[in-house]
């Protein structure tokens, strides 16, 4: 039987690409803006819906979580960039290109949360940069 964790990241996996395959198709219709405007009421949608479903446990002892917040702006500002990137850009390209930012954060853990990394995920994560420059070329 497939772990859950893997089964919640092809979940993941599947749904980040289909937002990124309708972000690209809904600027085939409409300029960057709006469809960043529509794409933050559907987050807004599933935030609200999320929050009522468990308010207990994220308004009981409430307190500010400043990295949640800076996770947040920065994935809205990425989301901004992203669509403007798609809107001059292929898809075929930018899609992947950006995909290699689970790298990007591995490598952040390595220096400043002091994990470690075996032969094989070095070697993947050495291979996901060298399929970066080739697309980035």
């Amino acid at each position: 039987m497939m772990p859950k964790w893997l089964l919640l990241s092809f979940i993941v996996m599947f749904l980040i690409a289909l937002g990124s395959f309708l972000g690209k198709v809904a600027l085939l219709k409409d300029s960057s803006m709006r469809v960043y405007f529509f794409e933050a009421i559907g987050t807004l949608t599933v935030f609200i819906v999320f929050a009522l479903i468990n308010r207990e446990a994220i308004f009981s002892n409430f307190s500010i979580n400043p990295y949640g917040l800076l996770m947040g702006i920065s994935w809205g500002v990425g989301t901004v960039v992203f669509l403007y990137a798609l809107e001059i850009g292929k898809v075929s390209l930018i899609v992947p290109l950006t995909a290699l930012y689970p790298a990007i954060a591995v490598i952040l853990a390595v220096i400043f949360l002091g994990e470690t990394l075996g032969p094989r995920e070095i070697a993947g994560i050495a291979l996901a940069i060298i399929a970066g420059m080739l697309l980035a070329k």
